[in-house]
């Protein structure tokens, strides 16, 4: 990161700070412009956006922005970034609009199924995980335990010390955790019905 990109972010984040959300917006629009290679300022604008003034309409704007650049550099940054920022648990996506977040999740999965042949086990294992949220989301929790199951094998074969391998395999293990019990619970939701 340079020096203006530093002065941008702290402008950016003084803004924030204060609630200052035109400024903020305005420092975002000019560094996505400036910077059009920051993936942070990307993430951040569109975070603002989402989540700070709950703007649907300009945040999906961003996002499909985001989704269009990932695809574009064709970078893992990038795409597991967009992925995530569409299909992270830990969001409430309740305000979004279903039928975009899957087309544009479509898109991002045939890029990165096609592109994840050609990576290494830790990048495969990086993308399997993210698409396995994608898949969790749009209901097909086979096809997220699959996926979750073979990055868990990946990381389980990379050469990585002790202590980088097993929060690895203990994050990946909960979340299969969460998707098999959520497999397990559907019939029985079906059956009551």
């Amino acid at each position: 990161m340079d020096a203006a990109e530093q002065s941008l972010i702290g402008r950016v984040w003084a803004a924030i700070e204060a609630k200052d959300w035109k400024t903020a917006l305005s420092a975002l629009e000019e560094g996505v412009s400036v910077t059009p290679d920051s993936l942070y300022l990307f993430e951040l604008y569109a975070d603002t956006l989402l989540d700070e003034l709950q703007d649907m309409e300009a945040g999906w704007l961003m996002l499909r922005k985001f989704v269009s650049l990932a695809i574009g550099k064709n970078s893992k940054d990038w795409l597991l970034r967009a992925v995530y920022q569409l299909f992270d648990s830990s969001r409430d996506y309740s305000r979004f609009p279903f039928g975009e977040r899957l087309s544009m999740g479509k898109e991002l999965s045939r890029h990165i199924l096609t592109l994840c042949q050609q990576e290494d086990a830790d990048s495969r294992a990086e993308y399997y995980e993210a698409m396995a949220h994608f898949f969790y989301e749009i209901g097909n929790n086979d096809l997220a335990v699959e996926l979750v199951e073979m990055a868990m094998t990946l990381i389980g074969g990379l050469p990585l010390q002790d202590e980088v391998k097993q929060p690895l395999l203990a994050q990946l293990l909960k979340t299969l955790a969460e998707y098999k019990c959520h497999e397990a619970v559907q019939p029985l939701q079906r059956g009551n019905g």
